[in-house]
């Protein structure tokens, strides 16, 4: 049998062209002047302004159904970033996951998408799995009846994986490397993600539409000296990329970082332009501006499945995600669908060269187009009761999780029954860690 592997680096970066940075005298100032201590407190508490707003966002009709009726056609050419944000230095830009799928000498790796449902974690079957590279189609295929996809011809790129179907849908953005004895291409399944669940992927959709760019903005310049400072992913892998839950922390915040790829290298960037929204059966219930550095925490999401959505200028991103009360597993008081649990969930967006206006409806073909007929959908989600979200920056001490592979999906999921049905498509499990005994990522600074 063919070998494969998976390791994958995740961290952040944006969206914006190289000259509209250049030409912005606020990001000009403060790329030349380093951040005082009062410019950072002053940077936090926007951060909490803006947190706030995002949490408005969620009452009433003027708030989410007003984004989600934006036509398309009001995204400015030449948008401009934030107020008051400031570029980073390489050091400052979260790097502790990682993105990156090891292609075998083929330029093939095997992946598996699941649904997660109140018994588990079961197979999604007939999903369409689709890489994008250069704003085109590099490969395309099916999942089968165990979930289980591969891909091959593939080259050493940046690109992006979607896929869609009955069991929902599933959109991030992936670093595609070359297989060293170092790094060998030695897994036998690389990638194993959650799709966003059917009942919310028409919300995540429109989601997506309503912010997506235009066009690759920021990457699509002749790289620099100074592009080659800024650093690849690390650490464990990314939550996108092997299925973990996520565990409230101690003060009732869910953390997570999104890490941008720098299309043309791989390497992670500052983060100008994104939110991400937590949608449970068809609402949003959660929602918080990502910070520069890639970091986001939201407050008062309850446990269950959730959908996990990115939306911003700088791409989109969309998983199913597992929310996990605080310390429920020592507790006892829940029980999770997957044994594979994290402090911080890690993703990273498909960029606009990838994914963007133009483009989004061909590569989401018909399902894309059903989500105008789903206002009942948005109308729905806008009427959700107000979650407040967290205060916006989360530190940069990364999450446990991750790491090494599982003994077995049958060994990995609470309950069995799906355990054993997933576990006999393949000798390994899950990639992921244990129950971390990791503290909760501490309060952000106020």
């Amino acid at each position: 049998m063919r070998s494969y592997s998976l390791s994958s680096k995740i961290s952040a970066a944006a969206l914006f062209a190289s000259t509209l940075v250049s030409a912005s005298p606020v990001l000009r100032a403060a790329e030349e002047k380093p951040g005082t201590a009062e410019e950072s407190r002053v940077a936090t508490a926007e951060s909490e302004k803006e947190n706030e707003n995002e949490r408005k966002e969620l009452d009433g009709d003027s708030g989410l159904s007003s984004i989600l009726s934006r036509p398309l056609s009001a995204a400015p050419a030449a948008p401009q970033p934030p107020s008051r944000i400031r570029l980073l230095t390489p050091e400052e830009i979260l790097k502790n996951r990682s993105h990156e799928i090891v292609l075998d000498a083929e330029g093939a790796f095997v992946g598996r998408i699941f649904s997660i449902t109140s018994e588990g974690l079961a197979p999604a079957p007939g999903m369409q799995v689709k890489l994008l590279t250069h704003g085109g189609l590099a490969a395309e295929t099916m999942t089968d009846s165990t979930g289980r996809f591969s891909v091959s011809g593939l080259k050493r790129d940046v690109g992006g994986v979607v896929a869609i179907g009955p069991a929902g849908m599933v959109v991030y953005g992936v670093r595609m490397v070359e297989a060293t004895p170092e790094q060998p291409a030695d897994k036998e399944v690389d990638v194993e993600s959650a799709a966003v669940p059917a009942a919310d992927t028409a919300l995540a959709q429109k989601l997506m539409k309503s912010a997506i760019g235009v066009r690759d903005l920021r990457f699509n310049g002749k790289l620099l000296v100074s592009d080659a400072e800024f650093p690849y992913g690390e650490g464990n892998i990314a939550t996108s990329l092997s299925y973990d839950s996520v565990q409230i922390a101690a003060d009732g915040k869910v953390y997570g970082q999104v890490n941008l790829l720098d299309e043309r290298t791989g390497r992670y960037r500052e983060v100008l332009s994104m939110k991400v929204y937590f949608l449970k059966d068809g609402e949003a219930v959660g929602t918080a501006r990502v910070a520069p550095n890639g970091s986001f925490a939201v407050a008062g999401l309850g446990p269950g499945v959730h959908s996990l959505v990115g939306v911003g200028r700088d791409g989109v991103f969309g998983m199913g995600i597992e929310v996990l009360p605080f310390k429920a597993a020592a507790a006892g008081d829940y029980v999770p669908v997957s044994m594979f649990l994290t402090t911080e969930v890690a993703v990273a967006p498909i960029g606009a060269q990838n994914l963007n206006q133009a483009n989004f409806d061909t590569f989401f073909g018909a399902e894309s187009g059903a989500i105008e007929a789903t206002d009942a959908v948005a109308a729905t989600a806008a009427a959700a009761p107000a979650a407040p979200t967290g205060s916006g920056v989360a530190g940069s001490a990364g999450g446990g999780g991750g790491g090494a592979s599982g003994a077995g999906l049958a060994a990995g999921i609470a309950g069995g029954g799906l355990g054993a049905v997933l576990g006999a498509a393949s000798d390994s499990g899950l990639s992921g860690g244990g129950f971390s005994n990791n503290c909760p990522p501490p309060t952000p600074a106020q």
